[in-house]
This record gives structure tokens, sequence and C-alpha cells, in this order.
């Protein structure tokens, strides 16, 4: 079966990382997502803010229960190609309204590009309530967890050579050499924990070697 372009942008950002979100109750409990991973997204597929994609407010508007809503406009790779959404967020942090939140137009416009985002497939999955899922949110901690470190197999040539190296070495001096000049070897593989012990392995060895054919212990009479 083809696959359908129309859904390929969709696709490729629908997912959602668990650690960029959290449980958010306002009236009713939802999935917040963090804004800042919304941007990053959406700059690694159209380009930096201003260049490939942005947005302007077109209209703002102070409601009589003290609700400042925005109008913006979100576009993605030219300027003709837009989408508009409104957010919305509260002129105060309290119930009597009598602390103003300072952020409240930072606050609605974050607000209503998440909403113009989304309508490009962006954390469509949290929008579409598959974050209600425990099962999924689990599925999905799996799938963006860090994967481990792949070592090459030049590297493990470099550590089996620096190795084998040790071995050879007739005195401290050698050894010391053969440390200094690797220095960036050392540090290529400290994420490898079998190369890194390897290498201290043989490294301990060998200078346990050379001290005691410095350093031979008497022959019993």
């Amino acid at each position: 079966m083809a696959l359908n372009k129309n859904m390929s942008l969709w696709n490729t950002v629908s997912k959602t990382n668990p650690k960029v979100t959290k449980k958010v109750k306002f009236g009713r409990e939802f999935t917040a997502i963090d804004p800042h991973s919304q941007i990053m997204c959406a700059t690694e597929q159209f380009g930096p803010v201003g260049q490939g994609w942005g947005w302007e407010v077109v209209k703002e508007i102070f409601t009589p229960t003290n609700e400042f809503i925005v109008l913006v406009r979100l576009w993605a790779g030219t300027r003709e190609n837009f989408y508009e959404q409104w957010g919305q967020a509260g002129l105060y942090i309290d119930k009597n309204d009598t602390r103003k939140d300072g952020d409240f137009a930072k606050k609605a416009t974050t607000d209503a590009i998440t909403k113009c985002l989304s309508y490009l497939g962006f954390n469509a999955d949290v929008f579409l309530g598959k974050f209600d899922d425990n099962k999924y949110v689990q599925e999905m901690e799996q799938e963006f967890k860090p994967k481990a470190p792949v070592i090459s197999k030049d590297l493990v040539g470099k550590v089996g050579d620096l190795a084998k190296a040790y071995q050879d070495a007739n005195d401290m001096a050698q050894i010391d050499q053969l440390t200094n000049e690797h220095k960036e070897l050392f540090a290529s593989v400290k994420p490898f924990t079998e190369q890194t012990n390897q290498l201290r392995r043989e490294y301990a060895s060998a200078k346990k070697r050379v001290e005691m054919n410095d350093n031979p212990q008497p022959q019993a009479a």
C-alpha cells in the first residue's frame, strides 16, 4: 500500500515525548505540552523562526470576564501559506481577580500557536486523547528513551591495538608515552564501559609487570 504523501508531516510530528508534557487541572484535567519543545520541533521541520516559519498576532480582545483573547496567524514555508487560531488566557492569577498575570499576553499567544501547530499534526497524539491511556504513554516513554551508544569497529580496533601495545611495553616510560599519546582514545571510549575497563586492566597489568621486573623478589635461600 502506497504511503499517503498528505500525511507525511503529520506522521513525522504526531508523537510526543512524555517528558515534555505534564498533567494540568484547570476546571478539567488535561495534558499540557511544553511550548519550547513545540517551537523546537517546528524549527526542525521548517527552519528558524522568521525564516522557515513564524506567526503574528492579528487581533487582540479584552473580554468583560477578564480574559485576554488573541487571533494568531501562523505561517510555514511562505507567508502566504498560513493558518489562524484563537488563544486565550486569564488576566488574573487568583479567583478574586486582584493579582494580575504579567504573562497573560504570552500565554494567550502560546495557546494560539499550539492550536495552529496542532492543525499540522504536531503532538497529535495528545490532542487525540491518546495520553489518557497509560499504556500508550509507557510506549512513548520507551520509544523516546535515549538509545545506548554503539561503538564503531574502528574504535574497537584502536582499543585492541593499544591493549596489545601495553602488553608489549618494557618500562614505565613507554607505558606513560602510550597513555599520553592516546588521550583522545581514552576520551572516545568513556561511554563504553567494556572498552574503558579493558584499557584500565591492560594499563594496570603492564604497570605491575614492569614494576615487578624492576624490583625482582629475592630468591629464598
